[in-house]
Parts: C-alpha cells; sequence; structure tokens
C-alpha cells in the first residue's frame, strides 16, 4: 500500500494501517510480557520450594534442641529408646537431603545451583557426624538410586539404594 498524502485514507486503509501497527508493536510486547510473567512466576515458585526446605529443616533442628539427648552424634548412644529417636531424625534427615536434591540437583537455573549448593554444605555437616555415617548405609535402603550414588560419592562410603 503506498501513502499518497493528497488523499484521505478510507476506512478500509486506516484499519489496515492499524493493524500492522498492532502486528509491529503489540506481538514483541506480548512476547516480552509473557516472558517477564514466566520468570517472575519461576522466582516465585524457586522461593516457595526453598522456603518449604529451610521450614522442614529448622523443624528438624527444633527436634534437636528440645531433645539434646538426640544431639550427640560422635558417639552411641546408651539409651536404646534415644537410638531409635536419632535415627528416626536421621530418617528425617535424609528424607529432606533426599528432597532437596531431586528438586534442585541438576538443574541449569543458576538460583537452583546457588540453593543446591547450600544443601551441599548441610549435607558435609552432617557426614562429620560419626553416627549419621553408621547408620547411612541402612538409611540409604530403598531412597532413589541417584540420590545414593551422589551420597556414596560425597560420603566415600559404599552405599546402595
Amino acid at each position: 500500500m503506498i501513502l499518497a498524502m493528497s488523499e484521505p485514507l478510507s476506512l478500509l486503509e486506516w484499519m489496515e494501517l492499524l493493524s500492522y501497527l498492532a502486528t509491529i508493536i503489540g506481538i514483541p510486547m506480548a512476547i516480552y510480557i509473557f516472558a517477564h510473567q514466566e520468570k517472575k512466576e519461576r522466582r516465585i515458585e524457586l522461593q516457595e520450594i526453598f522456603d518449604k526446605l529451610m521450614a522442614h529443616y529448622t523443624d528438624i533442628q527444633e527436634k534437636l534442641f528440645e531433645h539434646p539427648e538426640l544431639d550427640i552424634h560422635d558417639r552411641p548412644l546408651e539409651n536404646f529408646e534415644d537410638q531409635r529417636r536419632q535415627y528416626i531424625l536421621y530418617e528425617m534427615v535424609v528424607s529432606l537431603f533426599e528432597r532437596s536434591f531431586i528438586l534442585l540437583h541438576g538443574e541449569d537455573d543458576p538460583e537452583y545451583k546457588r540453593m543446591w549448593n547450600s544443601w551441599v554444605d548441610y549435607i558435609k555437616q552432617w557426614l562429620v557426624h560419626k553416627n549419621f555415617r553408621d547408620q547411612l548405609p541402612l538409611l540409604m535402603e530403598g531412597e532413589d538410586k541417584d540420590f545414593v550414588s551422589y551420597m556414596s560419592a560425597i560420603s566415600g562410603l559404599n552405599l546402595k539404594p
């Protein structure tokens, strides 16, 4: 369509011109808004994952504060009931580590990698504890095979799912 300045545009020509403008401006703007919204939703989802994992870890820490007799990890506990409760606590810790592994490990997003690295620090802190390490082969039974392989590599123990 060649616009001549001497003739006014007809209604059909105006509508065609506006449709071109809508296409040229509207489509890129819609793509930008969509991508921005997706990024925002991903950030919110990521924060929710992190918050839920941290809330669970905080619950475990609170149990240790409530029961300091279970917070002895460098020698076997004398009381059978305390040993049983400590093992249950270790099951909770392993379950949390497995959940964080499944949700965060291997993601390409730098934010996921950053969060996973903080969980690696928690795992390493727990692996220092003799009682936890001693129970780890039993705790790994039935767990996700990729998680068990990861725990085997990081702990230096021969662990089986």
